[in-house]
């Protein structure tokens, strides 16, 4: 299990909640790529936290989203989606997500709707479940349930169902917020009883330099939606907060790619790719510290990044130590 951040470095909203929950835990969200997973913990908490793209492999770390109400508190995680492991860097990002499987109190397994997994993904995702789930309880949460070709969405519940998992199949929309609260209560009703884990005005593990390269990672899978996102990896160098209301947050971040090739894609002709990466990145990141931003973004290259586990613990995937 992740552990606790440090106070000084953790995002926390202007208002918040203090009371006792007399129900708590960790809920793992977890499922194929594309299935909606990071749009749905974002609704759930009501801020950005996760990358959101139609490029599988956006969400790369274990992020926790926290929903605190006077009944409890819910840990989210949401997990990279279980795809082919091809790459050292891969099977990182799979064992993640089966750790969390294995910590969780409450799994939910989320499936699009639109389009239904195939018969081999569900057999994989059997395969996953029942190595890990034991006697934790099961929720599938049927997502994207708003798309206009999901309108005949009973047939396609009805379909799941024939899957034969158990647990509970709730249809919800992260992007249209439908459905939420009946998702919500039935977590609640799963979790164990317990004291919260987290202050309740705390809605994210993440410090704002993570949510920074994140953001930054969701721009490139937007700009470039091929192969390069997926040989991209961002390292925040330097973050220098505002010292006071009105200065700038400054931000020095490299881009790191497999081929050289891949960096002049990256950087586009005269530099215009990379200053539209970098110019929709700063604009979240000033939403979330509340004031202007400086960035600036190298693109650099490190020959088989994905293989090298000095590279992937000095980019923050492998914990140190």
């Amino acid at each position: 299990m992740p552990s606790r951040p440090d106070l000084s470095s953790v995002i926390r909203p202007e208002t918040g909640q203090n009371e006792k929950s007399p129900h708590s835990g960790f809920v793992a969200l977890v499922g194929l790529p594309n299935s909606g997973k990071s749009t749905l913990i974002n609704a759930l908490i009501g801020e950005k936290i996760a990358a959101i793209s139609p490029v599988a492999q956006t969400t790369r770390t274990l992020i926790q989203g926290i929903l605190t109400e006077p009944r409890g508190q819910i840990v989210f995680y949401d997990t990279p989606g279980f795809h082919r492991l091809s790459h050292a860097f891969n099977h990182l990002m799979g064992t993640l997500a089966k750790e969390a499987l294995l910590t969780a109190d409450v799994v939910v397994w989320v499936v699009s709707l639109d389009p239904l997994p195939g018969p081999d993904d569900v057999e994989k995702m059997r395969q996953i479940l029942l190595a890990t789930l034991g006697n934790k309880p099961l929720v599938i949460a049927a997502t994207k349930m708003d798309r206009p070709k999901s309108q005949g969405m009973i047939p396609r519940l009805l379909e799941i169902e024939k899957w034969g998992f158990p647990g509970e199949i709730v249809p919800v929309s992260g992007l249209k917020t439908r459905n939420l609260d009946r998702f919500v209560d039935l977590i609640f009703d799963l979790l164990p009883a317990g004291d919260p884990v987290f202050d309740s005005d705390w809605y994210t593990n993440q410090t704002v330099r993570q949510l920074a390269r994140e953001f930054i990672q969701e721009k490139i899978f937007l700009q470039l939606r091929e192969e390069v996102p997926h040989q991209s990896a961002v390292l925040i160098e330097e973050f220098e907060e505002a010292a006071s209301p009105g200065d700038l947050t400054r931000i020095t971040g490299s881009i790191f790619v497999e081929r050289l090739s891949q960096k002049g894609i990256l950087i586009g002709q005269g530099g215009e790719r990379i200053r539209e990466i970098s110019q929709a990145a700063r604009l979240d990141i000033e939403k979330l510290v509340g004031g202007k931003v400086f960035l600036r973004l190298d693109v650099r290259v490190s020959e088989g990044w994905r293989e090298n586990p000095g590279k992937l613990r000095e980019l923050g995937y492998i914990p140190e130590g």
